[in-house]
């Protein structure tokens, strides 16, 4: 390019046509590459990330293949949103990626200046295009686009190693850079704000090696922009992590402080590591130029990264773990049970009994969902999650209690709590079957069953209402007569059931799914009427022996068929 082609519009369209390619070329060879392997990246981001060291490896080799870090970002928010994945080997798998990502810098500077580009990407272009559309499979067909995304990618490093080139002889964008440190925080702020406009941080530090070996710009300056690519590729994690879970967003975080910390110390070394790598490139015997200087020092930050996340990780994730606490993660944390109240054992004991007084609420409100028709599932199903949530810190503090000497009747009111909050658990775990089942049977067949159904439904939420143990008005009492009226209407609705089945108005099959129905709900009945006895026992309103007479044989959940 000479210099009378050196117009503002030469020079735009040079710029414009070799990012535009290169994107186009980046496009195809990710998606092309990532259809070609199918699901085999899934599984390998599944499967291989049991370990942070084995996430680490995941991240970077899965990088490497698609030449995408955003779609490995975002598959691990995906991953960790669906709960697949832990927040603690996803953050490694992020911080693999930034290493994968590194190909990218090495295959422009390797394969994008020793020779002439166009004789090397042309055929590439060629038997990809023939592939793509010759290819029997789909697999084939993917494939041929990766080729000749390959190819098309180096023709627009081409257009822009011309174009740099030609600019470079006629003028020195260092000329116009800030010396000293201020300068490289510009810089470091044109590198993120480019990758946050074009979304491709491959394509950035493309301009920028070709810029830099067109001699426009120092090395220390296009380092300083790389530095400022990475930063801009936690744009894609943001946005990805708005809307989603709790550990979708910490990870997130994790991505944005680990480029931030890695930048930061990039920037604050800049010249130390520039040094040590020329002397790294030359006893590895590498040429002098500035795009494998930038490749490697691309690689070597970004390594860099990862050691310093060796020790810091773990303070990384309790930092995060107190930070975007959902509100169902809020109401799933304990209240009341407060390590200081340890050290006095009545106070302890007074702090679990509250706490027991909101697992019962949950359970009751679950009971109470799944007696309505049809039950709601998305609602009981929170109410079930937030007590498995708090059940092993209840148990937790329980243990701690019970390993002080405790006088035997304080033995005695921690065994009543275990067993009101295993009372709990299990009626939770009755409302999730008899939810399950209730969905797939919908609503009762024949008026008769109907109307059984519906006052055996409105008797569990009576009994539901008065064994919430959270209430001001909460008695044993009060519990006692509303489960003999849950149990006078299960056995009127059995006993609807059998005729209607012995009158073949319904089919047998029907006819026990509808009494497995009944059963599931008469246990989730008995299981909160027995803890709520239990919280009357800590109460002081039932002795232990009243509640062991109270649960008859006869109140035990039979076997309908």
């Amino acid at each position: 390019m000479d210099n009378q082609a050196l117009t503002p519009f030469a020079v735009f369209a040079g710029l414009a046509g070799g990012i535009g390619l290169f994107l186009i070329g980046m496009h195809m060879l990710t998606e092309g590459l990532k259809l070609a392997a199918g699901r085999a990246l899934e599984g390998l981001l599944e499967r291989g990330t049991a370990t942070p060291l084995r996430g680490l490896g995941a991240g970077m080799t899965m990088t490497a293949l698609v030449q995408s870090s955003t779609a490995v970002t975002v598959a691990s928010i995906g991953f960790v949103n669906t709960g697949l994945l832990s927040l603690q080997n996803a953050m490694w798998v992020i911080f693999g990626s930034n290493v994968g990502t590194t190909l990218n810098a090495w295959l422009v500077a390797a394969l994008g200046f020793s020779f002439k580009i166009d004789t090397f990407a042309l055929p590439f272009v060629g038997v990809g295009a023939l592939l793509m559309l010759a290819g029997r499979t789909v697999r084939q067909r993917a494939l041929g686009q990766a080729l000749a995304g390959f190819g098309v990618l180096f023709l627009g490093i081409d257009v822009l190693k011309d174009t740099f080139s030609g600019f470079g002889a006629a003028m020195n964008l260092q000329d116009h850079i800030a010396p000293g440190f201020t300068g490289w925080l510009v810089l470091v702020g044109i590198g993120t704000l480019l990758t946050v406009l074009m979304q491709a941080s491959g394509a950035v530090i493309a301009v920028i090696i070709t810029a830099a070996q067109g001699g426009l710009m120092s090395i220390e300056a296009a380092c300083a922009m790389v530095i400022g690519t990475n930063i801009g590729t936690t744009s894609t994690a943001i946005l990805s992590a708005i809307g989603a879970t709790s550990n979708a967003r910490r990870l997130a975080a994790a991505h944005v402080m680990f480029n931030l910390l890695t930048g930061t110390v990039a920037i604050l070394m800049l010249p130390l590591l520039i040094a040590l790598l020329g002397v790294l490139r030359e006893w590895l015997e590498q040429p002098a130029t500035p795009a494998v200087t930038i490749a490697m020092f691309h690689t070597a930050f970004n390594l860099l990264g990862v050691l310093l996340m060796i020790p810091l990780a773990r303070m990384m994730l309790r930092f995060l773990a107190g930070r975007f606490r959902s509100r169902e993660e809020e109401i799933a944390r304990p209240r009341h049970l407060d390590a200081t109240s340890l050290a006095v054992p009545d106070l302890a004991l007074r702090a679990l009994r509250m706490e027991l007084g909101r697992t019962q609420s949950f359970a009751v409100t679950a009971l109470t969902a799944v007696s309505r028709v049809p039950p709601d599932e998305p609602w009981i199903e929170r109410q079930a999650s937030t007590l498995d949530a708090l059940a092993p810190a209840i148990s937790n503090y329980v243990r701690k209690l019970s390993a002080s000497t405790l006088p035997p009747a304080l033995v005695e009111a921690l065994a009543h709590s275990l067993r009101a909050l295993q009372y709990q658990e299990s009626a939770v775990i009755a409302v999730r079957q008899a939810c399950a089942l209730a969905t797939v049977l919908g609503p009762p067949p024949g008026m008769e069953l109907e109307a059984a159904a519906k006052a055996f439904h409105q008797a569990t939420a009576n009994l539901a209402a008065s064994a919430d143990g959270g209430r001001d008005d909460f008695s044993a009492a009060a519990v006692e007569v509303r489960l003999q009226e849950a149990e006078t209407c299960y056995q009127a609705l059995k006993e609807a059931l059998l005729l209607e089945g012995a009158h073949a108005r319904i089919d047998i099959r029907s006819m026990q799914d509808w009494l497995r129905l009944a059963s599931l709900e008469r246990r989730a009945v008995e299981q909160v009427a027995k803890a709520a006895r239990m919280l009357a026992v800590l109460d002081g309103d039932l002795t232990p022996q009243q509640a062991i007479e109270a649960e008859t044989p006869g109140a035990e959940t039979e076997n309908a068929h």
